[in-house]
């Protein structure tokens, strides 16, 4: 895993201002580290670390597939990742939240060849799973945003690199303290009033102070997780998890679109399942014990 150290270092690269090119075609930016912008020691630690800024690759949808439904059957795999995600939530180990999400996409994800989705125009993504045909991407940056608590979910090409990367790590093990905070925050949740909001959830969690070393953009992403395992229950689709079965991309653009239609408001975003839970609909235990029981 990535030194935290390197980490916040890296953070001070990938900033804005240090972009320095942006292929339109190709649609990745490449970063250029600014010394002034750096210590000379943080500098050191970067360069005898060999972490490579930008570091381009080439994804195509049908190798990608086939890429990810052969990694998820390494003996161990499933295991190791929900430990580590009860560790992320225990300690604020924000590179173990995205893995139980790639690991439940690509645990399901069909067998299937790219199958273009006319709908979607911007992205271009296939019809079933929600990945490009082709694409390229800066795997420096989005490894780093993946360590600093950005998640995935669904159709993106950051979930092989997520696997890829989770596959040759020894087990990291969830203690005791790690589940408690875990089924705090379970508690949490379940005194919500009938009619609470995800965004009210989100601020109560963050004043309760319960999660170790979170922020706000972990506590997000956490939340959305949440939902997507189907522990937040969502009024659209009744004990839907990502964890049960594989939903279609064009299916879930359905949903959200759906969502969006219903807001009060049509600039809010909105995010399927999340946006679809209120405080009446509580938890889904059976998930709750689900992750735990895989863990023993």
């Amino acid at each position: 895993m990535i030194d935290p150290k390197l980490t916040k270092i890296l953070s001070k690269v990938y900033l804005h201002q240090n972009t320095v090119a942006y292929d339109s075609d190709k649609k990745f930016y490449t970063y250029q580290l600014q010394p002034n912008n750096i210590k000379e020691k943080d500098l050191s630690l970067l360069t005898t670390s060999g972490y490579s800024i930008n570091q381009i690759e080439h994804y195509q949808h049908n190798q990608v597939v086939q890429d990810l439904r052969t990694i998820v059957n390494q003996e161990g795999l499933e295991h190791k990742i929900y430990h580590l995600f009860i560790k992320a939530i225990g300690t604020g180990l924000h590179r173990g939240l995205q893995p139980i999400i790639s690991y439940a996409y690509a645990k399901h994800l069909p067998d299937h060849i790219f199958e273009p989705f006319e709908e979607d125009t911007f992205r271009s993504p296939c019809k079933i799973c929600g990945l490009p045909k082709e694409n390229w991407e800066n795997d420096g940056k989005n490894s780093h945003d993946l360590y600093i608590g950005y998640c995935r979910i669904g159709g993106y090409t950051e979930i092989l690199l997520d696997l890829r990367e989770i596959s040759t790590l020894a087990p990291i093990k969830a203690n005791k303290n790690d589940i408690e905070v875990f089924k705090n925050l379970i508690a949490c949740i379940e005194q919500a009033n009938e009619n609470e909001t995800p965004t009210d959830l989100l601020n109560r969690i963050s004043k309760a102070k319960i999660l170790p070393n979170s922020n706000n953009t972990s506590r997000t992403w956490l939340l959305r997780i949440l939902a997507a395992l189907g522990i937040l229950r969502n009024k659209l689709v009744e004990d839907y998890s990502m964890l049960n079965g594989f939903t279609p991309y064009h299916q879930l653009l359905s949903w959200e679109k759906q969502l969006h239609q219903e807001a009060p408001n049509h600039r809010t975003e909105v995010n399927f399942p999340l946006s679809a839970w209120r405080g009446k609909l509580g938890v889904n235990k059976e998930v709750v014990h689900l992750i735990l029981n895989t863990m023993q």
